[in-house]
């Protein structure tokens, strides 16, 4: 892969892949995509857009799902200097709109199937709407049947400043050239609240490209125009866009989107078009692993594989590639980190720099830090915030006074990730949990992550969350759960989980109650909500001490089964030996009177 130098993200796309040869950069409902259709359909609407006065600076909303259209937009939007507003595409109406009016964007990318339920306030927005179909991009065979189902579900036109993104890309537009550079504002996106109102996140160019040559060192060597990336993680997620999209078309890879998430169709994408890359959240992970279609020999091609976002524990990493393994994959699934204000990943496990329970080292290029409350770098395996710096640190928040970004006296510009860990002397970092989890429960720092991983060791956990609670308004650790499979007597699990938990952590971390759930509440970036799960009552449930009461009571029970069988067993062996001696003095007898006779 080239140097990123001053390119934006389509002059890097075009310049690392024009020497690749003709190759298929994506697909759409079993149609592959040429790149050379691909680039022509770029310049057809950075064309467009232009002769809708949309310049440079300028804000487009792309309300995609995970597509070609949306892959086309963004690269056309950065073609010309306008900047991608990347927004989930089930936001509500009334969100999209304050979404549309900070951002000032002037046109609107939307999916007809979608139409409906937005054309309202479209109409009062009054912006450039281009609608996309599913069968823009489809074969012949199956154009018609997806065209009917477009106009079934969308039934009104949001304004008469409507264009068809399938007319577009057959206008032949081409765009004038425009001097913007990569240090330029490419995207907007949108933080996943967890913790609090949700930001929107500037990046740029550079950030973006940066991030895709750094990821091209730790995937070294692969080979152009033969592997092939699943994009399970839309564009909205900086994962999706930026270690997905962005990384995969300029390595040139083809990249296989998924417009929504299914494990069953996951699996078989990765067997129909041998899968090599897959970066996901562990849910998804786990979900294509419990899916009936997982197993199998296509597994072979797959060569790596990223989780993060959220926990993923060692036992599930080791069923996992245990699988792998057993069909010779080339990779194992490793775990990364990262956040959307650093462009998406900043450290990462890999073949040959991998350790247990680790988050992995930086990428290439990255500084990775533990610091303090006052802002003072710790030393080796001690707790404090982790902090990062490098050249994909975002520009920061748009319209907040908050920058998220503290500047040093040499100039670098660290992100304050709010996360805790720590690292080792080796240089690779443990994720403890984040900061605003942290619980004090009688003077201790209680990190959830520690409960959690401990917790997903057993079996037949599938998800683990700790939040901080209160009983009399005494602070307390509430666990939820959820199972891979439903149990009739919930009671009796939660009580053995709590005895696991006694047995394994310390005093001051130990539930005080423990919940089970079908699945966890997740946040629109499928992570898990542990805000909502803070607000969230537990399970009616039987109080410690009655806990106790109920164990000595069982213990008593035992030891009276114990007691009533030993007595059992001594008065069998009594009646036996009776029957014996019985039996003796009878034989006896026997002979005494043949001898008489």
């Amino acid at each position: 892969m080239i140097k990123p130098e001053n390119r934006n993200c389509f002059e890097f796309f075009r310049d690392c892949t024009k020497d690749f040869g003709v190759y298929d950069v994506s697909e759409s409902f079993g149609n592959l995509i040429s790149r050379k259709k691909f680039m022509k359909d770029i310049e057809a609407v950075a064309g467009f857009l232009d002769s809708k006065n949309i310049k440079r600076g300028d804000v487009i909303t792309i309300f995609l799902p995970n597509t070609v259209q949306s892959f086309v937009a963004f690269y056309a939007a950065n073609r010309i200097g306008v900047i991608a507003n990347i927004v989930h595409p089930l936001t509500p109406p009334d969100v999209l709109e304050e979404i549309l009016k900070t951002s000032h964007s002037k046109a609107i990318f939307i999916l007809d199937v979608l139409m409906e339920k937005y054309v309202s306030m479209l109409r009062k927005r009054n912006k450039l709407v281009v609608v996309c179909s599913p069968a823009d991009y489809a074969t012949t065979l199956v154009r018609p049947a997806l065209k009917v189902y477009s106009k079934l579900k969308s039934k009104a036109t949001p304004s008469s400043n409507t264009a068809s993104y399938h007319t577009i890309c057959h206008l032949n537009k081409t765009a004038p050239k425009v001097e913007n550079n990569g240090d330029e504002i490419a995207v907007y996106l949108h933080g996943g609240g967890t913790t609090g109102k949700s930001k929107t996140i500037q990046l740029t160019s550079k950030n973006l490209n940066e991030l895709a040559y750094k990821l091209s060192f730790f995937d070294a060597p692969h080979a152009p125009g033969t592997e092939c990336s699943l994009a399970v993680l839309p564009l909205f997620h900086a994962f999706g866009l930026g270690v997905v999209m962005h990384f995969s078309m300029c390595a040139g890879f083809t990249c296989i989107p998924m417009t929504s998430f299914s494990a069953d169709k996951a699996n078989k994408l990765i067997k129909k078009y041998n899968i090599t890359y897959i970066v996901g959240v562990p849910n998804m992970f786990k979900k294509m692993y419990e899916a009936n279609n997982f197993e199998g020999p296509h597994l072979s091609k797959l060569r790596l594989l990223w989780a993060g976002g959220d926990i993923i524990s060692d036992t599930f990493l080791n069923s996992f590639n245990s699988k792998l393994e057993k069909y010779h994959a080339k990779g194992k699934l490793y775990r990364g980190y990262g956040l959307t204000e650093v462009s998406s990943v900043c450290t990462a496990n890999i073949k040959g720099s991998y350790k247990e329970n680790s988050i992995g080292k930086p990428l290439d290029g990255m500084t990775v830090e533990i610091w303090s409350d006052k802002g003072k770098k710790l030393p080796p395996n001690t707790i404090g915030e982790i902090v990062v710096t490098g050249s994909t640190v975002m520009v920061g928040y748009l319209g907040s006074e908050e920058s998220g970004v503290y500047t040093d006296k040499k100039g670098n510009r660290w992100i304050m990730t709010g996360d805790l860990g720590y690292m080792d002397e080796d240089g690779f970092v443990f994720f403890t949990g984040r900061k605003k989890r942290m619980i004090i429960i009688s003077g201790y720092n209680v990190y959830p992550n520690d409960i959690e991983q401990e917790v997903l060791k057993l079996d037949y956990i599938n998800e683990a969350c700790a939040v901080q609670g209160y009983i009399d308004t005494k602070p307390v650790i509430k666990l939820f759960v959820s199972l891979y499979q439903t149990t009739d007597n919930p009671d009796e699990v939660c009580k053995l989980i709590k005895e696991y938990c006694d047995s394994k952590l310390e005093r001051f971390s130990r539930p005080s109650t423990v919940t089970i759930l079908d699945a966890l509440p997740k946040t629109r970036m499928a992570k898990i909500d542990f805000m909502k799960l803070t607000d969230m009552p537990p399970a009616p449930q039987a109080t410690r001490k009655e806990i106790r009461e109920e164990r000595k009571a069982k213990r008593e029970i035992e030891k009276a089964a114990e007691k009533a069988g030993r007595e059992a067993e001594k008065q069998e062996k009594e009646e036996r030996e009776a029957a014996e001696k019985a039996k003796e003095s009878k034989a006896s007898a026997e002979v005494n009177d043949g001898r008489n006779e």
